[in-house]
């Protein structure tokens, strides 16, 4: 949702918001840390702009309708809104 009057984002806004808030990490810590951190400081940055993030969603795999595993997306969400 937009701060200002709660009309929701459109996607080029919410990818603003997204590219934004990785410049801004990326401006901030520089390089050498581990992913962790950084991974970190985004979902910061993403919940700061109001935007919905989820670290290291799981999602099950299945192969021939059986389940083979378990992969961890790095991060999800996008949706404007409360967390």
């Amino acid at each position: 949702m937009n701060k200002k009057d709660d009309v929701p984002l459109t996607t080029n806004e919410i990818t603003e918001h997204i590219i934004g808030s990785a410049f801004a990490v990326a401006n901030t810590l520089g390089s050498g840390f581990l992913e962790k951190v950084y991974e970190n400081a985004l979902t910061h940055e993403l919940r700061k702009a109001r935007l919905t993030a989820e670290q290291q969603a799981p999602v099950r795999v299945f192969y021939d309708s059986v389940p083979v595993g378990d992969f961890f997306r790095r991060h999800t969400g996008g949706e404007a809104g409360n967390r």
